[in-house]
């Protein structure tokens, strides 16, 4: 069964006997890749539960946020990610580590998953290891290992999914394609973008189809049918909502139809500044991953040409395809717009096991080029792990020398100011005060932060461009509801961003008190407002 796409050589042919004896040969034994992933998310938890001083991010709170009104998707994301904090909140409360710990494992997840891909091409132990060491040096995966954002769960979807498409279309397996349906599908409930490995698999396949042997039809089908299910929630909230979320991605592009006002001249508008910015970005993520895949590339073709009829490339030819949708379509979009940090790791992702090759094949004939990218990567993986220890206890000192420390542990600080200036409008006025910011993600913080866990109240897409967010979609939140303002009318507020003439728009009274103390912005004021009457009708 699929034995001519299965045949790719073990590393002992790849770099002969005795170098096979000496490179890499602690990582042998069975144990070490439970080591280098269980056993480092053990001590991830561990700091998170017990030393981090870290207070959440705006968009860490406001997937919580979203988490406290569980749906079927949300304006900008489908609901995995609320149901994943859910599920975690439900265990450990409403804490930073029941928000984060979910990310710590299923960067554990991710990691095994591609080492078992990696030990499957390669049919070598010791790839495993170094595959799921590559995929926890990169910088961007070592942030979604602490930090509970969209990324970390939809990483390791992508890498189970790989996993299961080599299983299925190199191995012939045939419980691999429901299980490749479900990664699939789980996927895209926490990033649209687990889409583009579809592409991928079938780019796969044309290149290899006179080689390949695949599971019957009915598995076929069955794996289909399970992608198909991660739509289904999103689709039909999308249909119940304007399709909020297909306009949030247009805006985000700066485009025709979008969420916001379009602010680009007519015609194409392109910088060059933002291609060559994705390539840096594309390093800055993926770090000693982003050269190793390249310089892997290079010697996968120098040893087919030096060792004819030993080297077959089904794995790294599989591997190359699940990365290239992701890498073209943004290097595409450079061509229109900027690009974000982490929209293209997915792909290093796919590459992890051609960077655990390159190690050992490149340790193997001494490659000075490949020790020197591989040291880094493993010392990227050190440092980056080290540093919120070493961030956390010298966090006054770091900011003493201009780090802003500040922007990720002072959140409950501001919190306790806000509540402060909320008792000061309540004493001044006789009447209970709500808070009202203008982003979405400061909203959120604050509301985690606040005590009882108060709704706070968002209102961007009343300011500037008119970006909409969540907070226009919830029933509770929407300032455009009748009932809302009739709940809201004539209290006083504490104001968050914008400026005087945005809030008097909204109030009978706006005072300007400044910055606070923790404010992690300094050029963000903070306002207090009286006589609330609401907003006029605003669209972009």
């Amino acid at each position: 069964m699929a034995d001519r796409v299965a045949e790719t050589p073990t590393a002992l042919e790849a770099t002969g006997p005795a170098a096979e004896r000496r490179v890499f040969g602690w990582t042998a034994a069975p144990w070490v890749l439970y080591a280098v992933t269980f056993g480092l998310a053990l001590l991830r938890l561990l700091y998170l539960a017990q030393l981090s001083p870290f207070t959440l991010t705006e968009d860490e709170a406001h997937y919580w946020d979203w988490s406290r009104s569980l749906d079927w998707s949300y304006y900008s994301k489908g609901p995995g990610v609320a149901w994943t904090i859910a599920a975690s909140t439900s265990l450990f409360g409403d804490t930073e580590f029941g928000v984060r710990a979910p990310a710590t494992v299923f960067c554990a997840i991710g990691a095994f998953a591609v080492g078992l891909l990696a030990q499957n091409i390669f049919r070598d132990r010791r790839m495993a290891v170094l595959a799921a060491l590559a995929y926890q040096s990169m910088p961007g995966t070592i942030v979604t290992a602490l930090l509970m954002t969209i990324d970390g769960p939809y990483l390791a979807c992508w890498a189970i999914a790989c996993l299961a498409g080599w299983l299925a279309l190199g191995r012939g397996s045939r419980l691999a394609w429901p299980a490749l349906g479900l990664a699939l599908s789980a996927g895209f409930l926490f990033k649209y973008t687990m889409a583009l490995l579809i592409p991928g698999l079938i780019l796969f396949v044309i290149i290899r189809r006179r080689s390949l042997r695949v599971a019957g039809p009915l598995w076929v089908v069955l794996g289909v049918v399970f992608a198909l299910l991660g739509f289904v929630p999103i689709v039909l909230w999308n249909a119940d909502h304007d399709w909020a979320t297909a306009r949030h991605l247009l805006g985000h592009l700066g485009v025709a139809g979008g969420d916001v006002a379009r602010n680009r001249k007519p015609g194409w508008d392109y910088e060059p500044m933002w291609t060559l910015e994705y390539l840096l970005l594309c390093f800055a993520v993926a770090g000693g991953v982003f050269l190793l895949a390249m310089q892997a590339l290079r010697n996968f073709r120098i040893a087919s040409r030096e060792r004819p009829g030993q080297w077959a490339q089904a794995g790294p030819v599989f591997l190359y395809c699940c990365a290239a949708p992701v890498a073209i379509l943004y290097f595409l979009v450079t061509f229109f717009t900027r690009v974000e940090a982490n929209w293209a790791l997915a792909s290093f992702i796919s590459l992890a096991p051609v960077c655990a090759w390159a190690a050992v094949d490149g340790f193997s004939r001494n490659d000075g080029g490949v020790k020197f990218v591989w040291n880094l990567a493993m010392y990227t993986l050190v440092l980056l792990t080290a540093a919120p220890v070493i961030v956390g206890f010298g966090g006054r000192v770091f900011e003493g020398v201009g780090i802003p420390t500040m922007r990720v542990s002072g959140a409950r600080d501001l919190a306790t100011q806000a509540a402060a200036e909320a008792e000061v409008l309540r004493e001044q006025t006789g009447l209970e005060p709500f808070y009202m910011t203008v982003h979405y993600g400061r909203a959120s913080l604050l509301s985690f932060y606040l005590p009882g866990h108060p709704r706070v109240y968002a209102v961007s897409s009343h300011m500037g461009d008119g970006r909409r967010s969540q907070f226009d979609v919830w029933e509770d939140t929407d300032v455009t509801r009748a009932e809302v303002n009739e709940r809201l009318r004539g209290r006083p507020a504490v104001l968050f961003g914008g400026w005087n003439a945005d809030w008097r728009i909204a109030f009978d009274e706006v005072e300007d008190i400044g910055a606070l103390p923790a404010e992690p912005k300094e050029d963000r004021s903070t306002w207090h407002g009286s006589g609330y009457h609401g907003f006029p009708g605003h669209s972009p």
